[in-house]
């Protein structure tokens, strides 16, 4: 890197690590980052490693957040952790991966790492530096096999989607072992035993997954397809499937000068769209990986000795992807949901409100799965009315069957279950729901039960929110 070079990289480092770090602790974190929280605050390390059955994530990312869940230093201890990934796997980039400095800009500032990954604080921010860091050792892995072996494994338990990178490396580490290495039989038995416990968990995890097959069984073309519906345009399936095709030609005619490249992506996006249109249908965060999986192709096949047109014009549709997925913003529902929770003026209205401050709250819905994390120290408290656990105070995890629950929507919970809801009313304490506003007639709605009846009356409405005490008579 000449002096020219490194001015550029630590221009953009800086703009990069500074921009994502206000943006980072300026987000209110949604759903899926709230509930990964208080999976590592409510549960010990068993219980977050065998939690996989009922959440599809793999257990690494709990176990980092896990003691500073514990010391309740929500929400900037998880935006920090997040934003400290990201911020070092652009650190590898730039150091380590033999791009020119144009391509190393293109994907500091690329819309999955700089606008999503960076900001949003889930697993995949873990996943992304472990695949720098494999793809920063990889021309020298025999050199330093056990390293390279718990980087390996620690990928492929970081997420799904990392471990679909994970698994082609393997596979490719493991035979350069076979064919090409002369290694100590020490030094071979611990890189052996390293990879033997990783597929152990990975295997355990995946087999535990409990969401497999009724997925599966819910699939549509609608929903197949999705993934591809959105990419560069949005709604446009037959336009983004022409610019895939388009964009794919050259860069898999680059990838076939370097087998371990074409090999690497070819495997990596089998199980990504095997995931994506047979199993579960991705949106704009899930497939955003599949660019940080196509980095890590041609980081493996750039080893800085091919310069040919091939090489050109790969990187020619390199750039273009790049610049379209900059430039088509995500699923709008989705982006407002995710980057503009209003989650902190919904505890602030809870919080100055006399009554509700004090109140016990029944809630099923990621609206409000968002606040638990903030109330270790707030004299309300909310519990899940479709958990039949007693043993957390918010009792927010380890949700029951499906059979037992009306998703977002206690009225119905009660009409349904009347004797489950009623079993956790505290008349005495000011039990309320929290609903989106429905569309009821009046402010009262009352649901007899033999010899009782459940009383719903609406006691204020906030944004979309509505709060309802509810009675037992």
């Amino acid at each position: 890197m000449n002096n020219k070079e490194k001015y550029i990289a630590v221009i953009c480092v800086f703009i990069f690590c500074s921009v994502t770090l206000v943006k980072s602790l300026t987000h209110t974190p949604w759903f899926d980052e709230a509930h990964a929280w208080t999976i590592a605050e409510q549960l010990n390390l068993l219980q977050v490693f065998n939690y996989v059955k009922d959440e599809g994530h793999f257990f690494l990312w709990q176990f980092i957040l896990y003691p500073f869940a514990k010391l309740h230093l929500y929400p900037y201890a998880l935006q920090i952790i997040n934003w400290f990934f990201c911020s070092v796997a652009i650190i590898i980039l730039w150091k380590k991966a033999p791009f020119h400095w144009s391509v190393k800009s293109l994907i500091t500032f690329s819309a999955p790492i700089f606008l999503c990954y960076s900001i949003i604080a889930r697993c995949y921010s873990v996943g992304i530096l472990l695949l720098f860091m494999l793809s920063a050792l990889f021309k020298d892995k025999l050199k330093y096999p056990k390293t390279y072996a718990l980087l390996l494994i620690l990928c492929a338990n970081s997420s799904l989607l990392a471990l679909f990178g994970a698994i082609p490396l393997g596979l490719i580490f493991l035979y350069e072992i076979i064919k090409k290495s002369n290694l100590q039989k020490k030094d071979l038995f611990i890189t052996y035993s390293i990879l033997l416990a990783g597929a152990v968990l990975i295997l355990y995890q995946i087999l535990n997954i409990g969401q497999w097959e009724t997925t599966v069984a819910h699939r549509t073309l609608h929903i197949s397809v999705k993934i591809f519906r959105s990419v560069f345009v949005q709604d446009r399936l037959a336009v983004n499937l022409l610019l895939l095709s388009v964009f794919a030609v050259p860069i898999l005619m680059y990838f076939k000068q370097n087998k371990n490249a074409l090999f690497f992506i070819s495997m990596s996006y089998f199980f990504f769209l095997a995931l994506a249109m047979g199993v579960y249908g991705c949106f704009f965060w899930h497939t955003y990986f599949f660019y940080i999986l196509l980095v890590v192709a041609f980081w493996i096949c750039d080893n800085g000795e091919i310069r040919t047109d091939l090489r050109r014009n790969a990187y020619i549709s390199f750039a273009l992807i790049t610049i379209l997925l900059i430039l088509n913003p995500p699923e709008l529902s989705k982006y407002q949901y995710i980057y503009n929770s209003n989650t902190l003026s919904l505890l602030k209205f809870i919080e100055q409100d006399e009554i509700l401050s004090k109140a016990n709250f029944l809630q099923n819905g990621g609206n409000y799965y968002e606040l638990v994390p903030y109330l270790h120290n707030k004299s309300f408290k909310m519990r899940n009315y479709c958990s039949l656990k007693e043993n957390s105070d918010y009792n927010l995890l380890n949700i029951s069957d499906n059979k037992y629950c009306a998703n977002e929507n206690a009225m119905w919970q009660a009409k349904l279950h009347p004797e489950m809801l009623k079993n956790l009313v505290d008349n005495n304490t000011y039990t309320f729901i929290l609903n989106r506003t429905l569309e009821t007639k009046g402010d009262l709605v009352e649901m007899k039960q033999d010899g009782y009846s459940i009383l719903f009356k609406k006691y204020k409405n906030f944004d979309l929110h509505s709060f309802w005490k509810i009675e037992i008579k």
